[in-house]
């Protein structure tokens, strides 16, 4: 239990290095968009490889990192920035898809079409 406490805090602190660095917002957003347009959910999984292995390749993470060792040297590892890149990806998913179900709940009330 212990353990995967430990796991849970080091991807969290993960995210919160990727969401510093922007590339995770983007990954974010790219992730609503698909969720609210109603793409299929199979784009998720690959948007969350690409965003990892673009991380891992191309981004410099030392700026931000100095604060997080533990989680610095986790994303130093390419697995496990796929696995963080896919719990953005997930997350952004269901935002979108729930942004669109809220709005287009919220623009069939008589009450928001007069507003």
């Amino acid at each position: 239990m212990l353990k995967l406490i430990r796991f849970i805090g080091l991807v969290s602190q993960s995210i919160f290095i990727q969401f510093v660095h922007l590339f995770g917002l983007i990954a974010f957003g790219i992730a609503a968009a698909i969720g609210y347009f109603r793409l299929p959910s199979w784009a998720v999984p690959i948007l969350a490889v690409v965003c990892g292995v673009v991380a891992d390749k191309f981004i410099d993470e030392s700026a931000v990192t100095g604060l997080l060792e533990k989680a610095h040297n986790a994303n130093q590892r390419g697995g496990f920035l796929i696995l963080v890149y896919f719990v953005i990806c997930a997350v952004g998913y269901v935002a979108g898809a729930y942004g669109r179900h809220y709005l287009k709940d919220r623009a069939g009330t008589p009450a928001a079409a007069k507003k």
